[in-house]
């Protein structure tokens, strides 16, 4: 049961990374950023 909770909180916090990406390059689109620089910029804050 745990297992199934992890799981699933797992893949809700992948979308919602996924969607604030979306989200980013959406409201960006007028500077050009790519994905990759996207990636980049966020790997690089961690």
């Amino acid at each position: 049961m745990e297992t199934v909770k992890v799981v699933k909180r797992d893949k809700q916090t992948e979308a919602e990374y996924v969607d604030s990406q979306y989200e980013y390059l959406v409201e960006n689109k007028d500077k050009g950023i790519t994905f990759e620089e996207l990636r980049r910029r966020r790997s690089a804050e961690r």
